[in-house]
């Protein structure tokens, strides 16, 4: 499946609020891209993912989701 690249300012950046708590971790922009429907990004492509905990990778889910509602975090134009 096709994917479309993601547009927005800077990294993702989170702090865990988990079994690492205080620890900041970014998710670059480059590794994230929306679904063909142009609606959500999967961040498990992220090599990062596996690193954190199940907590943090819903932490992380909503925030994208969050940032894609508030327009942070755009497909480009076609």
């Amino acid at each position: 499946m096709a994917t479309i690249p993601v547009i927005g300012a800077s990294p993702i950046t989170f702090i865990s609020e988990d079994t690492q708590a205080g620890k900041q971790f970014q998710v670059p922009l480059s590794v994230l891209s929306f679904d063909p429907t142009g609606t959500t990004i999967d961040p498990s492509v992220w090599t990062g993912w596996g690193n954190i905990s199940s907590k943090d990778q819903d932490l992380l889910k909503a925030l994208i989701a969050s940032m894609i509602s508030n327009g942070f975090l755009t497909k480009p134009p076609s």
